[in-house]
């Protein structure tokens, strides 16, 4: 049993508590439920990237980041390394996007034979109309 989880999931945990809230209760059901979570090891360097933005728009201290790094790094996720590219790729152009992130993402859970779960509602959309393994957390 497991889900792939999109790194929004994890930064929100640190940076917007009103959707942390919904996010929180999804974790404690996938633990109580025995479900591991994985992600591409791009989860990291995404994380890292948005705790930049949110620190260059003042929404967090340059103090704080290791906070909030803690925080979300304290979330057991199995990471994985890229190991398809062709499938990324494949997957990217059914998403019919430029970039290969959010696609990395969904070929690991095609991988794993589950689903991604997103903060992404336009990914979600995007891929619910391909018929790609991608769920909306709802929690606004």
């Amino acid at each position: 049993m497991s889900v792939v989880v999109d790194a929004n999931v994890l930064v929100v945990l640190a940076l917007d508590r009103r959707r942390a809230v919904a996010v929180e209760k999804l974790l404690r059901r996938w633990q109580a439920d025995g479900e591991d979570l994985h992600a591409p090891a791009l989860l990291r360097y995404e994380v890292a990237s948005a705790l930049n933005q949110a620190v260059a728009a003042g929404q967090l201290s340059l103090e704080d980041v290791a906070g909030a790094w803690e925080r979300i790094t304290a979330v057991p996720v199995v990471l994985h390394p890229l190991d398809d590219v062709v499938r990324v790729v494949e997957v990217a152009q059914q998403l019919e996007r430029r970039s290969a992130y959010d696609a990395v993402y969904v070929a690991l859970a095609q991988a794993l034979e589950t689903q991604l779960w997103t903060l992404d509602g336009p990914l979600a959309r995007n891929a619910a109309t391909r018929g790609l393994p991608v769920r909306l957390i709802e929690a606004d």
